[in-house]
């Protein structure tokens, strides 16, 4: 399949995106039509993409990731015909509609696996059975030799069907245990064939991205079956965002997701690894010390970008914090060079928190620079370890990125050496600052300011 250069967007447009909400749709009792009546406010507040999660037929799962029905929209949510509509007006309005989707596992009632383990009882080798890992003791292992990359049994379990006879393979039990959700065989070429059909049908619908949800743990997956069922695919419709969720999550270094995967980004979870209770930014706002932050930025994001990919991140999950705070969080995220996203309901669209989140997705539609693509590197200031600066470039455009990790006042000094006389222009307020090898520069409590400079 190859859609050409259908695209309304910009190439690579996820390069410049200023930032990607992704609504529960499943789990907040919200519709296609609903989210087609939010793009207005949700464009206002400064998003350029929407993602939509679990669009499939299924069931509550994971907010409705273990799917009935591929090739099916969730009736909870609306019809093909109202996914169709959303992305009429998402590109109306030049705004790019992701999806986020699991092609790892099923729920226990998908047709194909009832249909499996039917066959599997009566000894029949069918396509349908094939698509599933079965066991006669329950105690068989897996190859591991493609850990961490791709994880295959850690953590898993062998469940007993009745219907099968069998035991098959589980990763996933549902939230609370005891809904068994049968995996899929990546090792089968008859399922990755089906996976190329399924990604062709959606692409077909002119969707602009696909994340796909927790390829680490798809079965007897590998480099080349990835590219052939998956990546492949994508890249042929052009012009399409494509993420392999979970990928760098394990330890594992990310860059080979982009070289050697095909995908174009990855989540930064050098940064934020929610399920460790790993936030470097929310941890280096309260002790004072910016330092831990470009430590991970070097050995994770500035590599993924230099292979050709870009990251994605969550502002700091800090609600409880103070706005100022949560703000500083988020204008990292938004400086630094993250695809900046946001899960959930965007909330109080007049609060304070939110002001200042569209006052910086603001500046990043402005400044390419500020954007996921781009080269970064920290400047030095008079106290590293209080202060952050850092340039950010992209073509012709530079501008630098001060933020102060204090909870007062504080007057930083951004050493330019090399720089010669330099003007420092104010995004926000067209202030100047002039200098000669470094800039002194007045920020408040937990405040940042970003400047244009000259190339």
């Amino acid at each position: 399949m190859n859609l050409g250069s259908t695209s309304v967007l910009a190439p690579q447009w996820w390069a410049r995106c200023s930032a990607i909400v992704r609504p529960y749709l499943k789990a907040h009792g919200q519709t296609l039509r609903d989210l087609i009546g939010q793009l207005d406010t949700l464009q206002a507040l400064g998003y350029d993409a929407v993602e939509v999660f679990a669009p499939c037929a299924g069931g509550v799962c994971y907010n409705g990731l273990d799917t009935i029905d591929f090739y099916t929209i969730d009736p909870a949510i609306g019809t093909m015909a109202d996914f169709r509509a959303l992305i009429t007006a998402a590109h109306a309005r030049t705004m790019a509609l992701v999806i986020f989707i699991n092609l790892g596992y099923a729920h226990e009632q998908f047709p194909a696996f009832l249909q499996a383990c039917d066959d599997v009882r009566a000894g029949a080798d069918t396509p349908e059975r094939r698509m599933f890992v079965w066991s006669d003791t329950g105690t068989d292992t897996m190859d591991r030799n493609r850990a961490p990359h791709f994880m295959n049994d850690a953590h898993g379990n062998w469940r007993w069907s009745e219907r099968a006879g069998k035991f098959f393979w589980v990763k996933w039990e549902g939230e609370q245990g005891g809904y068994h959700l049968p995996q899929f065989n990546f090792g089968d070429p008859g399922w990755q064939h089906e996976v190329r059909r399924i990604l062709d049908f959606w692409l077909a619908t002119g969707i602009d991205g696909v994340v796909i949800d927790a390829v680490n743990w798809y079965i007897d997956c590998d480099w080349p079956i990835t590219r052939f069922s998956m990546t492949d695919v994508v890249a042929a419709a052009d012009n399409q965002l494509l993420q392999p969720e979970g990928a760098g999550g394990f330890h594992d270094d990310p860059v080979p997701w982009i070289v050697d995967g095909g995908f174009n980004c990855v989540q930064d979870y050098a940064l934020h690894l929610w399920w460790e209770g790993i936030d470097i930014i929310r941890d280096a706002i309260r002790s004072g010390d910016p330092r831990p932050i470009e430590t991970t930025l070097r050995s994770y994001r500035d590599r993924v970008v230099a292979a050709g990919g870009v990251c994605y991140l969550t502002p700091p999950c800090t609600p409880d914090d103070p706005v100022a705070e949560r703000l500083l969080g988020a204008a990292l995220v938004a400086t630094a060079g993250e695809l900046l996203v946001e899960f959930g309901d965007p909330g109080d669209v007049q609060g304070e928190y939110r002001r200042g989140v569209a006052r910086l997705l603001d500046a990043r539609r402005r400044f390419a620079a500020l954007c996921a693509a781009g080269l970064r590197r920290q400047v030095p200031t008079n106290d590293d370890t209080r202060f952050y600066a850092f340039f950010r470039e992209y073509g012709q455009e530079r501008l630098l990125a001060v933020l102060n990790f204090q909870p007062e006042q504080a007057m930083i000094t951004v050493q330019l050496t090399g720089q010669g006389e330099t003007t420092l222009v104010d995004i926000w307020n067209g202030e100047r600052h002039f200098g000669s090898g470094q800039v002194a520069l007045a920020l408040p409590a937990y405040g940042y300011a970003i400047y244009e400079l000259p190339l």
